[in-house]
């Protein structure tokens, strides 16, 4: 199974979105931004809310847009609420965490952008390559279990 990655946004900051799906991607996350991944006629709400109870990661884009919208503050609290490890990416340096997220540790995009977005990268890379080796560590135990007792089976 992959690392599944949540991407909260507000839609005004698309553009953006659509490039750190790319990023992650990139890193072997499958990452689920709504505008991409929740097919037409499905309930969006739903959609939204079982990505992200099954999120390893939820990275938050923080912007004045995403500030005022609806949607993200809920998907905040839905994150926080699932005790998900949430990253804030704050786009822009007067776009100030609010809340709960406050005093979470965060991105700051703003400042140095090659630096953080190649940090995001190497932080989801490594975890998706952990989450890897871990269950092919698991199929590999169970594949020797199975061999065990298919082995005494035939005695």
């Amino acid at each position: 199974m992959a690392f599944k990655v949540f991407i909260s946004y507000s839609t005004r900051d698309l553009t953006r979105t659509a490039q750190v799906k790319d990023l992650l991607e990139a890193a072997g996350a499958q990452v689920f931004v709504a505008e991409y991944s929740v097919p037409t006629g499905a309930d969006l709400a739903r959609e939204i809310i079982a990505a992200i109870r099954t999120c390893d990661l939820f990275v938050l884009l923080w912007s004045h847009h995403a500030k005022n919208s609806e949607w993200v503050s809920q998907e905040i609290g839905i994150a926080k609420g699932c005790d998900k490890l949430i990253i804030p990416v704050v786009l822009h340096q007067s776009a100030e965490l609010l809340g709960f997220l406050k005093g979470t540790r965060h991105l700051p995009v703003y400042k140095d952008p090659k630096k953080i977005w190649a940090d995001l990268h190497r932080f989801v890379a490594t975890k998706a390559s952990e989450k890897s080796n871990r269950e092919g560590m698991a199929l590999i135990g169970v594949s020797a279990v199975l061999f065990l007792l298919l082995s005494q089976g035939k005695r």
